[in-house]
């Protein structure tokens, strides 16, 4: 005896049930949380026009990439602080290249002088 399983989508804002193609699962994140949402077209575009003048306001930190989390893309900031990391590392008589990679231990030794 064979088994069939269907999945039907419900427009988790109003309750309605979602006819095949008339929307779909929405992933967004909001302060440090990711969330998904199954909506209908009409309530996708509902709420991307309520978050337009938010996104178009914002700076974009990740792209669709979900295989990285933001802790291991951590760097030690922008050049003028890496110069600045340098400069601070010669002075206290450590040995840095002068290009590349800064040390994870020389970056934190700095941030915590």
């Amino acid at each position: 005896m064979a088994k069939q399983t269907f999945t039907k989508l419900v427009d988790d804002f109003t309750g309605e049930p979602i006819e095949d193609g008339a929307g779909r699962t929405v992933r967004f994140a909001f302060d440090g949380a990711e969330y998904e949402i199954d909506l209908s077209n009409d309530n996708i575009e509902e709420l991307s026009s309520t978050l337009e003048r938010y996104v178009r306001a914002s700076r974009r930190v990740s792209g669709r990439s979900r295989g990285r989390s933001s802790s291991s893309r951590r760097s030690s900031g922008g050049s003028s602080e890496t110069a600045a990391i340098r400069e601070w590392a010669e002075s206290q008589g450590l040995k840095v290249a002068s290009r590349g990679r800064i040390p994870a231990d020389i970056v934190e030794r700095y941030k915590n002088r």
